[in-house]
């Protein structure tokens, strides 16, 4: 549990006003089970995306976290709760009102008779409610929970809008990998079309081989179109997270082989969850719904209030200001509520159940988290398992492919082998840089999963 919620949360302890609503948290494991196993070397690390190896991601992170909208207006809801709080807390003091006024009266009667006065007076009215039953100090409290959910739903936001930055710059790499990739690929498809083509003017290959080879090219250039709109969209993304518009944005790196993967640390405690903010903001929203139930349940009770005035009152301004002209009094008041229809039970119940649901959200988003990391890890060690394999078989594709082509130009193979062989380089070379994309938004998965990044032991 969070320090701050902490606090609180004993604060609704300490209340023995209405129901207790306690939300148990699930037990956690004390390691993850889809964590590299080894000696546990991990702690927070606020800059996580840095072990990248990017210094272009580090500057659009920097934008992101100065220019997204988003986190302005999360900043702006804090603003707004913090307001709130003040105003919850307000009535734990005492308050102060100022009048003044002044007037002439004519005296009702005949003409002859009628009398007109002025009339001049100030004052100044204190007050105070005795928190008996601590209702003022459960709303003060509920809103300073609250407060405490909307500077977790900022880093939240926050840390959201990081991740999304990097998996958006690696997505525009990883387009221009295939881009270089699709266009290489055109060169060989029109290499080997020309060749066709000087055959079949030797009388060594047919139209149908010819035609078979021509839409391997047009193919590859329907895809490099393709991949060029992406490019443009995966740039488009990149600005729109960081705040700007597109034709303000550009991003010099050209590949993601400029970038490197940061290994999984073995040992990954469970407690790391307890950095999540959206963990945090769940608490907190439950512990304020909590300061909710025993306000609805101190309101059933009777409010005493103290009231102190003072003023002056004269008809005249040239003694107004006098100790004859002062007046005071003191005073205090009892109010119960007595019938209401039921309108306070329900408010009650209202509140008691509302507090209970964020009980059962808050362990839910506990176990949630649980299986994000899990799941987090498990895709780590996978797609980093696949790129291997894929890697392993573009080697064997692309060595295929050639020796399909050199038994081709010698007359042993004819060149259906050869335009199967091509299409299957072209495709698992394809599937080699979208494994290694898998690879980079795998471990941004982890990070966000975490809370955050981790550090040297």
């Amino acid at each position: 549990m969070h320090r701050p919620v902490m606090a609180l949360a004993l604060l609704l302890a300490g209340c023995d006003l209405g129901p207790q609503v306690d939300a148990p948290p699930p037990e956690a494991a004390p390691r993850f089970v889809n964590a590299p196993a080894g000696a546990p070397a991990v702690w927070p690390d606020t800059s996580w995306w840095r072990s990248f190896g990017s210094g272009e991601l580090d500057r659009l992170i920097d934008a992101a976290a100065a220019n997204n909208r988003d986190l302005r207006a999360a900043s702006q809801r804090i603003l707004q709760a913090e307001a709130a709080a003040r105003i919850a807390a307000a009535p734990l003091y005492p308050g102060l009102t100022a009048s003044g006024s002044a007037g002439r009266a004519r005296s009702s009667g005949s003409a002859s008779r009628a009398v007109e006065a002025n009339s001049f007076a100030a004052s100044l009215v204190a007050s105070y409610e005795v928190d008996l039953w601590r209702r003022v100090r459960a709303g003060a409290s509920a809103g300073e929970a609250r407060l405490l959910s909307s500077r977790y739903d900022r880093d939240a936001t926050a840390l959201s809008i990081t991740a999304q930055t990097a998996v958006n710059y690696v997505n525009l790499l990883a387009v221009r990998d295939r881009l270089a990739l699709s266009r290489n690929t055109l060169e060989i498809a029109q290499r080997i079309l020309q060749v066709v083509l000087d055959q079949a003017r030797a009388g060594n290959a047919s139209d149908l081989e010819i035609s078979q080879q021509q839409a391997a090219v047009a193919s590859q250039q329907a895809n490099l179109a393709d991949l060029a709109g992406q490019e443009r969209q995966a740039l488009d993304a990149v600005a729109a997270i960081i705040g700007t518009r597109p034709d303000l944005v550009s991003v010099a790196a050209a590949s993601l082989t400029t970038m490197a993967v940061p290994a999984i640390p073995a040992g990954l405690p469970s407690d790391l969850l307890r950095r999540r903010p959206d963990i945090a903001r769940a608490e907190a929203d439950f512990v304020a719904a909590g300061f909710d139930a025993r306000v609805a349940r101190a309101s059933r009770f009777p409010v005493l209030s103290l009231t102190a005035q003072g003023g002056l009152q004269s008809r005249d301004l040239t003694d107004f200001m006098t100790p004859e002209r002062a007046a005071w009094s003191v005073g205090s008041a009892l109010a119960a509520p007595l019938l209401q229809g039921g309108r306070l039970a329900a408010g009650e119940d209202q509140a008691v159940a509302r507090a209970r649901e964020l009980a059962e959200s808050y362990a839910q988003a506990i176990l949630a988290a649980f299986q994000d990391v899990e799941d987090s890890l498990a895709v780590s060690v996978s797609s980093q398992q696949s790129f291997a394999l894929r890697q392993t078989a573009y080697a064997a594709a692309l060595r295929a492919y050639e020796i399909a082509e050199q038994r081709w130009r010698a007359g042993g193979a004819d060149f259906l082998s050869v335009l199967q062989a091509q299409q299957t380089a072209f495709a698992t070379a394809d599937q080699l840089v979208q494994a290694n994309l898998a690879r980079f938004t795998a471990v941004v998965g982890v990070y966000r999963a975490l809370g955050g990044g981790w550090g040297p032991a």
